[in-house]
């Protein structure tokens, strides 16, 4: 993608932006700048980038006005705090994902309630799917001139705090998330290209990926996950329905992970966001 091609589709969408005010952030102004230099280094990333952040604001605007403001709020409020809205920028992409449902008439609406959770689908029987949306992004160490840092990366373990299944617990149990008794998913963006994939997430949520292999032989009998000791065996996940997770902003693409021992409330037909 030549320079000249990029900024006229930067200018164009910068141009029609609904909140232009937003476009000095600091925010926007990394990830303009990252998408100058990652269409030059052959890097962008199609799913999560400085035209999809104007784009997809731009059509939750059109869909309902005062969510959209709810989301530029909060932007403009962490515009130096980057963990928070790359958070923020999940919300988004999962958000403006199900815009299209509701034009269709598939779902009746979207729903903002900060109280109750991140993103509320009400389905057009008037059942509700309450998802929680958290965006999981690795701290390493900044290496010091001349050294080399070894990145530890923990998040396909099952007890450190750093791990998926961790980070899953604490909003249950911390932020009393994920608790009521209704149908609660759990949406996981892995957020860095070190974790994305299946393994991140499944052998965290598991008891880990395990290889049997035939000591006379030396051959592996058998491979794959271990669910003996999984997440869903912790009672305070018995109103997760299920964990639905994606990679870098491709939402599309999604994967369901769905809870065995789900508690149904009221006994209703189970559907899927």
């Amino acid at each position: 993608m030549s320079e000249p091609i990029v900024e006229d589709i930067i200018s164009d969408c910068e141009k029609r932006f609904a909140f232009p005010e937003l476009l000095s952030n600091d925010y926007f102004q990394k990830y303009r700048r990252g998408y100058y230099s990652s269409c030059e280094q052959g890097l962008l990333s199609w799913h999560r980038n400085y035209v999809n952040l104007l784009t997809f604001l731009d059509e939750i605007h059109e869909y309902n006005e005062q969510h959209a403001k709810s989301f530029v709020k909060r932007l403009r409020e962490s515009a130096n705090d980057w963990k928070n809205c790359e958070a923020i920028f999940s919300e988004i992409i999962v958000y403006r994902y199900y815009i299209r449902a509701a034009y269709e008439g598939l779902i009746r609406r979207l729903e903002l309630d900060a109280a109750e959770s991140d993103i509320i689908i009400e389905r057009l029987d008037g059942t509700k799917a309450y998802l929680e949306v958290f965006c999981v992004m690795p701290s390493f160490p900044l290496p010091e001139d001349g050294r080399i840092v070894v990145r530890n990366v923990k998040t396909h373990t099952q007890t450190e705090m750093a791990s998926i299944r961790q980070k899953l617990l604490r909003k249950i149990a911390k932020q009393k998330q994920l608790s009521k008794p209704r149908e609660n998913y759990a949406v996981i963006e892995l957020n860095d290209s070190i974790i994305v994939g299946d393994f991140t997430v499944l052998s965290s949520l598991s008891s880990g990926y395990t290889v049997t292999i035939n000591k006379e032989t030396m051959k592996i009998e058998s491979s794959g996950y271990n669910w003996e000791s999984s997440i869903f065996e912790d009672q305070s996940t018995e109103f997760l329905k299920a964990i639905i997770y994606f990679d870098l902003g491709n939402y599309g693409s999604r994967r369901f992970l769905f809870n065995p021992n789900f508690r149904a409330p009221n006994n209703r037909v189970e559907q899927t966001p």
